[in-house]
């Protein structure tokens, strides 16, 4: 059973986190608190790095695509894709997006309008112009550029130099040599175990509560029941995802994500066709004008003379959530990349991860905007009184047929949520096996106990602080992938100029 198990990495991983798990159970004050600190030191003395690093990745992924080297071919020549286009989109974009991107979606301009960035005055025409826009940077381009040099380096390392390994640190062979099978080797995949577990337990944390107390609503469960509703979701999560984990990346994530793409765009075609239809396209409008005119100042605002929490609370949270993600992003969409050119797989997945992200702020953003603007619902209001799950409950009420509405969005969410982990629980044990060739998956035991342990973290972290806790858990893990992320770009290019030398 563990035979085939990297111990070195298995054991440190696993041990550590069921500590981190205990350590909330038994000191939840106390965890909350060094949480809370961590927090302040990574937002305040290196929020200017995620920026930079964002850029460094964006900036990459233009000299690589644009290069020579963009038609280098990931796997033998004359090879075709493994996947279709249409399941590689499908896998792709919900294996980087959960749950969180319907939820946030509707209630993220809602923050923003209320605290918008550049001194804007809150509520006003400008705010909501800007509050439109705003999600659609930090779930952008931007984003999605952070998971190329990953995405490439492993599919090189698979594919074209047919290794043997699963792993990020194997991808850095060309800078690190033999090291990498040593102490510095292990150092990267253990940042990465923990970078996928901090990422997702950051998606469980936002979708499970809001999901659970939709059910309650739905259903007219007593609020005492609270956490027993959230531990049940989460469990129906891991039937889920485990039985898709269970059957593999053909039988299981494939058709999963194709339902999932489904599901989700059949909800925001609806919502669209049934809300403000023609305002919801005027303000589309108006933001790509506005992505375009402000890019570069998102990108590097660092707020230096002001309290700079805007820049702290939402895109240094977000560009470490997406570098939490980005270790499982390589090695996942690298894996379903086989027989692609690099400059296929790169502009591909950004153009299409970005348009669907884009389209669903677009609709689910512009609706409660619309709702805010129009005094329709006080969004804002219920939002900062009475949390997340209110403020989209009332979104949902708007809607006709509002519980059947209601019903549909927490079988998405469970969709979304389960392709997600699905990958990540996937990816952990590739990293924990010793050899896995590209045709191989995974011991099932090991990818269905990577879920369960993801959830049982995410229980956890909803019990100590809710939201907070888990933004910071991506915060955290992504600040030591910053290194890893620059490794893998040199990484690359290392790669790509030593092939042209034999």
């Amino acid at each position: 059973m563990f035979k085939n198990i990297e111990k070195k990495i298995f054991i440190p991983t696993f041990l550590t986190l069921i500590i981190f798990i205990l350590l909330i159970r038994f000191f939840p004050k106390e965890t909350k608190n060094i949480i809370s600190y961590l927090f302040n030191v990574c937002t305040e003395k290196f929020g200017w790095l995620y920026l930079v690093v964002c850029l460094l990745a964006f900036v990459f992924m233009f000299c690589l695509t644009f290069s020579k080297y963009g038609n280098v071919k990931l796997g033998d020549p004359g090879e075709v894709p493994r996947y279709n286009n249409m399941s590689w989109i499908a896998m792709l974009f919900t294996s980087g997006v959960g749950s969180s991107l319907v939820i946030l979606g509707f209630l993220e301009p809602i923050y923003y309008v209320s605290s918008p960035p550049f001194q804007i005055e809150p509520f006003s025409q400008k705010a909501f112009e800007y509050a439109h826009m705003y999600g659609q940077f930090h779930w952008g381009p931007s984003a999605w550029a952070l998971y190329n040099p990953a995405i490439i380096a492993i599919a090189y390392m698979l594919f074209v130099k047919k290794e043997n390994k699963l792993r990020l640190s194997t991808a850095c062979k060309c800078v690190l040599g033999k090291r990498v099978d040593g102490l510095i080797g292990n150092i990267i995949d253990i940042l990465v175990v923990f970078g996928v577990v901090g990422g997702i337990s950051t998606s469980l944390g936002i979708s499970a509560p809001v999901i659970a107390d939709i059910i309650r609503h739905v259903f007219k469960i007593p609020n005492q029941y609270e956490l027993i509703v959230q531990i049940t979701v989460l469990l129906i999560w891991v039937v889920l995802f485990g039985s898709a984990v269970y059957l593999g990346l053909d039988k299981g994530i494939q058709k999963l994500s194709n339902i999932n793409v489904i599901l989700a765009f059949g909800f925001m075609v609806i919502l669209l066709l049934v809300g403000p239809t023609v305002d919801i396209f005027k303000m589309e409008v108006s933001s790509i004008g506005l992505y375009l005119q402000d890019f570069w100042k998102m990108s590097t605002y660092a707020d230096p003379f002001g309290d700079g929490i805007f820049t702290k609370n939402w895109t240094v949270f977000y560009w470490g959530w997406w570098l939490a993600f980005m270790p499982m992003m390589g090695m996942f969409v690298g894996n379903i990349s086989r027989g692609r050119t690099i400059r296929n797989v790169m502009w591909g997945q950004l153009i299409w991860g970005s348009l669907g992200c884009c389209v669903s702020f677009m609709i689910f953003g512009g609706y409660s905007l619309y709702l805010q603007y129009t005094g329709t619902v006080d969004l804002a209001f219920i939002l900062e009184t009475q949390g997340q799950s209110a403020a989209l409950m009332a979104i949902l009420e708007t809607l006709p047929l509002k519980n059947v509405m209601m019903v549909y969005l927490c079988i998405v969410c469970f969709v979304y949520l389960a392709t997600t982990v699905d990958s990540c629980a996937y990816v952990l044990a590739g990293t924990t096996t010793k050899n896995l060739s590209c045709t191989d998956e995974p011991a099932r035991w090991n990818r269905i106990l990577w879920a369960i342990l993801f959830c049982t973290l995410s229980i956890g972290l909803m019990m100590i602080d809710g939201l907070e806790a888990v933004k910071t858990m991506s915060i955290l893990t992504g600040l030591p992938l910053i290194g890893v992320l620059i490794l893998l770009m040199v990484s690359v290019r290392r790669m790509l100029i030593n092939s042209d030398n034999h």
